[in-house]
C-alpha cells in the first residue's frame, strides 16, 4: 500500500495546481476573501485526499483540460463529505466549483444556483453526488440579466439574407416500412429525428449548410480537438468568400464554444467559451405578444440559460404578435439567435445581429 502513496500525492498536487487557471480570471481578493481562500484550500485538499486514485485520475484529466474534456463523474457521498469553510458547511460539488472554477462564489456560494450538465450521469442519485466541477454550470437568472443587455426592435433578416429552404439530411429508419426516409419536420424529443437545425452566419453570409441535430445534445466549437460535435471552422472551410479580420479574430475566441441540448420541454445553452454569448429568444421575457422589442441576454462563460420553452411556445402561438412588430416582417417564434463575443442593439454600435461577426441561428421544430 505504501507504494501507491507517492502516486496519489502527486495526483493531489496536480489537481491543486490546475486551480491556477480559475484564479487567473478572479478579481483581487479582499482580506476576508483571502482568509476564506486559506480555509478553502484546506477543505478542498481534505476532499481530494479522500478520493481514490482512480477518482483522482478522472478529476485531474478534467481539470487540466479546463473543461475541454469534461470527463466522467467523480462520485462522493452526499451527506458524509461536507466540509467546513468559514464556519459554513459546503457539499462536495459546491466546494469543487468554488475552488476550481469560480472563486467569486465566496459571498454567495450557498445561494448560487447550479445546474448539472448533460455530460453528468449521476442524475437523481440519492446517495452520491458528482464532484467533477466541469459537470456543473451556473444558472443565469433572467429576471435580472447581467449588464450590458439591450432592449431593441427586432432585426429580422432581409429576404436576400435568408437561407434557401433546405431539407434535413438526417436519415431515420421507418418502423412501418423498414425503409429510410428523409424528414423535414418532426416533433421534438424523439431522439431519432431532428429536433432543430443550426445555421452558422458570419455577418450577413450564411456559412455552410444547415446542420440537423438528432442527438439530445450538441457541442458547437470553434476549432478544437476536444470531443465530438460541430466545428465552425470546418463549415467556414467551405465558404466561397474570404473572412474579414474581425471575423477571423472572433473565430479565434470561440474555442470550446457552447453546448446546445434539449431536456424535456426546454432547450438549454451552456457557455463553454472564454467569452460571453449574447442570446435572443422569443420565449424569454414574455414573448412577442407582450412587448414591442426583444431583450438580448448576456451569458457569461461557465453559465447556462434556458433559451427556449416549448410550453411557452405553444401558448404564444395562440396569441397575436405585438402590433409594433408587424411592420418588421415575418416573425419566427421558433428561432433563437446566439452571437459569439459581440453584442448588438442600441447599447452597441452594432444595431442588428447581421453586423455581428460570428453568430448562430437555431431553428427549432415548431412545438406541437
Amino acid at each position: 500500500m505504501f507504494m501507491f502513496r507517492p502516486r496519489k500525492a502527486a495526483l493531489v498536487k496536480r489537481a491543486w495546481k490546475a486551480r491556477r487557471v480559475g484564479l487567473a480570471h478572479a478579481p483581487t481578493l479582499l482580506q476576508e476573501q483571502q482568509e476564506a481562500a486559506k480555509e478553502l484550500k484546506g477543505a478542498a485538499q481534505q476532499l481530494l485526499r479522500r478520493l481514490t486514485e482512480a477518482q483522482l485520475e478522472l478529476l485531474v484529466s478534467a481539470l487540466e483540460s479546463q473543461g475541454g474534456d469534461p470527463g466522467q463523474c467523480v462520485l462522493v457521498p452526499r451527506n458524509s463529505s461536507e466540509e467546513d469553510v468559514g464556519g459554513r458547511s459546503f457539499p462536495p460539488h459546491l466546494l469543487m466549483v468554488w475552488a476550481w472554477r469560480w472563486p467569486d462564489l465566496h459571498a454567495h456560494a450557498l445561494s448560487t444556483p447550479l445546474k448539472r450538465l448533460p455530460t453528468c450521469a449521476a442524475r437523481n442519485d440519492p446517495v452520491y453526488v458528482c464532484a467533477n466541477p466541469y459537470h456543473w454550470a451556473r444558472l443565469l437568472q433572467t429576471e435580472s440579466p447581467p449588464p450590458p443587455y439591450s432592449r431593441f426592435s427586432v432585426d429580422l433578416l432581409r429576404p436576400e439574407d435568408a437561407a434557401p429552404s433546405e431539407e434535413v439530411d438526417c436519415l431515420v429508419e421507418s418502423q412501418e416500412t423498414g425503409g429510410s426516409h428523409q424528414y423535414t419536420y418532426s416533433t421534438h424529443g424523439t431522439g431519432s429525428i431532428p429536433w432543430c437545425q443550426v445555421a452558422y452566419w458570419e455577418g450577413r453570409e450564411r456559412v455552410g449548410r444547415l446542420y440537423p441535430v438528432c442527438t439530445p445534445s450538441l457541442n458547437i466549437m470553434g476549432d478544437t480537438p476536444h470531443g465530438d460535435g460541430l466545428s465552425l471552422a470546418s463549415l467556414a472551410a467551405h465558404s466561397h468568400s474570404s473572412p474579414s479580420e474581425q471575423v477571423k479574430r472572433t473565430r479565434e475566441k470561440i474555442g470550446l464554444g457552447l453546448v446546445l441540448y434539449e431536456e424535456g420541454e426546454r432547450v438549454w445553452v451552456y457557455n463553454r467559451a472564454d467569452v460571453p454569448l449574447f442570446i435572443n429568444s422569443p420565449t424569454l421575457d414574455g414573448g412577442l405578444h407582450t412587448r414591442s422589442h426583444f431583450i438580448v441576454h448576456k451569458l457569461p462563460p461557465g453559465h447556462i440559460l434556458n433559451i427556449f420553452d416549448y410550453d411557452k411556445a405553444r401558448l404564444y402561438q395562440k396569441l397575436p404578435v405585438h402590433p409594433d412588430l408587424l411592420h418588421e416582417g415575418p416573425i419566427d417564434q421558433n428561432s433563437v439567435r446566439v452571437s459569439f463575443a459581440k453584442g448588438w442593439g442600441p447599447n452597441y454600435h452594432r444595431q442588428v445581429i447581421t453586423e455581428c461577426p460570428c453568430w448562430l441561428e437555431i431553428l427549432l421544430v415548431p412545438a406541437r
